[in-house]
């Protein structure tokens, strides 16, 4: 049921057609593509180190669309957007499901950001979650933002409790939805 929707085309702000569909394995070379087309100040607070390819290869040999589904938004075969909706399937946050988003430059301000979370959403809703969670670093504004406006609630503030890629000292933002009201 998950996999039905995609793929999809999706018409922008601006008017610019783009595809979303589920991540494939095939699709490691053009993920490494659009991470390195990201700017430092854009890579400075990922996670992982997108610039390995090692570690992005694992992403694919570990591809479990039940613990982690990964929707790409692509344009003329290019990735120009990754959200993930990751998922405990078993334990006291299995009602709980976290989402991530990196959009590429020059897609920012589009509705491309507020469009893939919207798929995210549904996605969750569909598996049974009842919240989703989302972490950045309290200096994050524009992301902050985004998740505002889709009814995210900030949660709470951990102080000093990550560090960016050049090892600077941020506080951390968990913000969260209820999408399945108790």
């Amino acid at each position: 049921m998950l996999l039905e929707r995609y793929p999809q085309t999706i018409t922008l702000k601006d008017g610019t057609e783009l595809v979303l569909r589920a991540m494939r394995k095939q699709d490691d070379r053009a993920l490494m593509d659009f991470f390195e087309d990201l700017t430092d100040a854009d890579r400075l607070y990922l996670r992982n180190d997108v610039s390995s390819y090692r570690v992005v290869r694992e992403w694919f040999n570990n591809l479990n669309y039940n613990r982690v589904f990964p929707l790409l938004a692509v344009q003329d075969n290019r990735i120009v957007a990754n959200a993930t909706l990751h998922r405990k399937p078993f334990g006291w946050m299995r009602h709980v499901g976290e989402i991530r988003i990196v959009v590429s430059p020059k897609f920012r301000k589009k509705g491309l950001a507020q469009t893939m979370f919207r798929e995210l959403i549904q996605t969750a809703e569909e598996a049974d979650l009842d919240k989703l969670t989302a972490e950045m670093a309290v200096s994050q504004t524009g992301a902050i933002e985004v998740f505002r406006k889709l009814g995210f609630k900030e949660e709470t503030t951990l102080k000093g409790y990550i560090k960016d890629a050049k090892d600077k000292v941020h506080d951390l933002l968990i913000m969260t939805l209820d999408i399945r009201k108790a």
